[in-house]
């Protein structure tokens, strides 16, 4: 009888030391894969940001150029220089001028699929659970 009582205490003593260990280590490592995992995706986000920037700082040199201004004054509103003859190509089956109106359309929702349980348990443990990705 003393026996099972002793294995009890046993049994009970090691689930206490495995929940500390969980507790202890498991959630703060789950913290910290998390928040790494959100400065990579911000990372990735800047980088994107900073290479659309470098393209948009280019196109505004460009157009802050005379090459650019003119550019512009010839496509946009038709100037020419002295000297020079503007054509307008006019389509003669077109009724009439209808302005090119762009469609505002919502994108598709993509259903997400399911995934297995183990990957639930799994992102909990890796605490991406806790960010987007």
């Amino acid at each position: 009888m003393k026996f099972w009582s002793r294995a009890a205490l046993l049994a009970v003593v090691g689930v206490v030391i495995v929940a500390a260990v969980l507790l202890t280590n498991v959630l703060p490592i789950r913290s910290l894969m998390a928040e790494q995992r959100r400065v990579d995706q911000a990372n990735e986000q800047l980088a994107t940001i900073q290479q659309e920037n470098a393209k948009l700082q280019a196109e505004a040199d460009f157009l802050s150029s005379d090459a650019g201004v003119e550019m512009v004054a010839r496509r946009d509103f038709g100037l020419v220089k002295p000297g020079e003859t503007a054509y307008v190509v006019v389509d003669p089956n077109d009724e009439g001028f209808t302005p090119d109106v762009p469609t505002t359309t919502t994108p598709p929702q993509v259903e997400q699929p399911s995934r297995p349980w183990w990957q639930h348990i799994w992102d909990f443990v890796t605490g991406r659970d806790l960010t987007n990705g």
